[in-house]
């Protein structure tokens, strides 16, 4: 269907060069959008992508920590599309934390946590606004996580951070309708990522995590990259153009909200 056709918008994903972002990367392609890849390193499929789907696809290193990375990055987009149609934010700091009691957490994490998953958030976002704003349209989507809903433990400072992602998705929301962008918010569950078997330590504890969210959820398998993608790129397509401000949470019905 046209609403969901993404010929000829440009849409930047952080966080591109595995998991989430890759999927979504190609799921933005085969939709016909011309996308830029984001990352800290310089995602190496995107030769691959325009062969496969006929559409622009650029690589971009950029740290989003820095916000003259940022305006570097969006240049570089700007001078390639031309415009910015969708922002996806979803670089975050997952893998590699170390998990324990709030109490014991490291302060240095801590800070690390939040300058990644809020404050880079906030700057891609500022990034791509003007550019927005002057189109009188847009559509930013950011990636939060099903942890703020289940509070799960020893993880407070990755919780709490995309706590503030989901909260500042509805500020956002309410500041940006007025130039007909929107902002939605996605909170993916437990899926078998490399992140999460970095961040699990041992097969056996990745098998027990994996095991009880299959057992929490209505769809009792295996979540993996692939499925969180069309919820994604579904907030980006016209077919969601009266949604803002809004959650879309994708665990395979471990959470009912």
């Amino acid at each position: 269907m046209k609403r969901f056709d993404l010929t000829g918008k440009a849409i930047i994903v952080t966080g591109a060069a595995g998991g989430f972002g890759t999927e979504l990367v190609k799921i933005l392609a085969e939709h016909g959008a011309d996308v830029a890849a984001l990352d800290m390193r310089e995602p190496a499929y995107c030769a691959d992508i325009e062969a496969q789907y006929g559409v622009r696809c650029i690589p971009a290193v950029c740290n989003i920590c820095s916000m003259d990375e940022v305006t570097a990055a969006v240049d570089k987009v700007l001078a390639a599309f031309g415009r910015i149609d969708g922002l996806v934010n979803n670089a975050g700091l997952y893998g590699g934390l170390t998990m324990g009691p709030f109490q014991d957490l490291d302060p240095d994490e801590w800070d690390k946590v939040f300058s990644v998953n809020v404050k880079g958030t906030w700057q891609m976002t500022k990034g791509v606004v003007p550019q927005m704003i002057a189109q009188q349209s847009g559509s930013i989507v950011n990636i939060s996580s099903c942890s703020i809903l289940q509070g799960v433990p020893g993880l407070c400072h990755y919780v709490a951070s995309k706590g503030a992602v989901w909260a500042m998705t509805r500020t956002m929301a309410n500041e940006l309708g007025a130039y007909n962008i929107r902002v939605n918010s996605v909170t993916p569950g437990y899926a078998l990522t490399d992140a999460s078997k970095q961040l699990a330590g041992s097969p056996e504890d990745l098998k027990q995590n994996s095991e009880r969210n299959i057992n929490d959820r209505a769809i009792r398998r295996g979540m993996m990259a692939d499925d969180v993608v069309g919820a994604i790129a579904f907030l980006v397509t016209d077919a969601s153009s009266f949604i803002s401000g809004q959650n879309i949470n994708v665990d395979g019905g471990s959470i009912h909200y």
